[in-house]
């Protein structure tokens, strides 16, 4: 698989039938990057990896910093059309070094404003731009920065990221359909007994057994957010009864078809007593770390599944463990992990009940074009001064 469709960091879209939105972004981008191709030359875009000179009949107020892995620098949605899909208001600067952006932070002689992308690069990237920035007196000049994965807690664990003053933004939406189809894809795999029929192909044996049907089953949504929504959307129109657990009730759309009820986090247990799916989509913060315990396992029926799409911290794996391997639930389908790589060693590759995805169920194809999308909409938004679609709270961690 390409660098150019793989992130490098784990991270966290589109809705249904895209085929022909796909289509005329596909045809606006070959249009765009045509008419990249014939305009007169007025000014030169400093890519950190030399590319060709943009040109623009508008001039720039804000330099775009990209930090990026060495890997993805010349990545086509960086190399191709980032720059070709960028508003010319910013001058763009791609690095995967702190030098590469020793001018850009402290300005050159110009005092512009500065938003940082961060592109997948490694954390201390981030920290060391910012605190070059602080060095050269000019931090206040970061007026914006955006993550390209929709998880920010990377970025929140550094110090002067979070106690930063700019904006915050994220790609969340960017990959909750692949997620919201994952989530489904679990329920069905136990429903439907996938893995004693893998088994009994490979030892070519011929067995008829009964399967289950989630049709008509209870699915519990944990942490109602974008992800969440698209799990529900699918399980409901799968024939599922869905409800949700969220941090704020009270702000679900009173028109939401896709859910029947929705509690807080204080009827946790309650909810998932009465839940044949769990299905967690919850961002790693404070208040979530191991919000699934031992307390709310042993709550859930003996013939239920738990699901993770979220992030691996939500869960208290040892107790999860424990669950699955004295068979107090049916079964686990994990996407994401505590610790990622998950150590060879961890008892949950041994476990018969437990499907694990490796933290890759929203790595399609286009992942990094589904971020850019993300990002371009945002900058778009930055130099209309039109409010921010996702913006992060940077106290509360999403």
């Amino acid at each position: 698989m390409s660098l150019g469709s793989v992130p490098l960091d784990g991270a966290r879209g589109w809705d249904d039938d895209v085929s022909s939105e796909m289509l005329a972004r596909g045809l606006a981008r070959a249009v765009s990057r045509e008419l990249l191709s014939t305009k007169v030359t007025s000014r030169v875009v400093p890519f950190a990896f030399g590319a060709a000179g943009m040109t623009t009949t508008t001039t720039a107020s804000t330099t775009l910093c990209v930090l990026t892995h060495e890997k993805l620098v010349d990545s086509r949605p960086i190399a191709e059309r980032l720059r070709a899909e960028t508003p010319s208001a910013f001058d763009i600067v791609v690095g995967s070094r702190v030098e590469d952006f020793d001018d850009a932070i402290s300005g050159a002689g110009e005092a512009r404003d500065v938003a940082l992308l961060w592109w997948f690069a490694p954390r201390a990237l981030a920290e060391g731009v910012l605190t070059a920035a602080a060095r050269a007196e000019c931090s206040e000049r970061v007026r914006w920065m955006h993550s390209g994965s929709a998880g920010v807690e990377h970025l929140l664990a550094i110090p002067s990221v979070k106690a930063h003053s700019s904006v915050m933004t994220n790609a969340r939406g960017a990959f909750s359909a692949s997620l919201g189809e994952w989530g489904v894809l679990a329920c069905m795999y136990f429903a439907k007994r996938v893995d004693e029929m893998r088994a009994a192909q490979r030892e070519s044996r011929w067995i008829r057994t009964t399967v289950g049907m989630i049709q008509g089953k209870e699915m519990l949504v944990v942490g109602y957010g974008d992800i969440g929504k698209h799990v529900a959307r699918r399980a409901k129109a799968m024939g599922m009864r869905v409800s949700a657990v969220r941090r704020t009730p009270e702000k679900t759309d009173p028109r939401d078809e896709h859910v029947e009820r929705v509690v807080g986090f204080q009827s946790l247990k309650e909810a998932v007593a009465k839940a044949d799916y769990v299905v967690v989509a919850l961002p790693a913060t404070k208040e979530t770390d191991k919000l699934i315990d031992g307390d709310v396992l042993n709550a859930m029926k003996e013939t239920s599944v738990l699901v993770n799409v979220g992030r691996g911290s939500t869960i208290d794996e040892d107790a999860l463990v424990d669950a699955l391997s004295n068979k107090k639930i049916a079964g686990a389908a994990l996407d994401v992990f505590a610790v990622e790589p998950l150590p060879s060693d961890h008892p949950f590759y041994k476990l018969e009940n437990c499907l694990m995805s490796f933290h890759c169920a929203d790595l399609t194809s286009d992942y990094h074009d589904l971020a850019l999308d993300c990002f371009i909409q945002h900058a778009k938004e930055y130099v209309e001064g039109k409010p921010f679609t996702n913006v992060v709270d940077k106290e509360l961690g999403y």
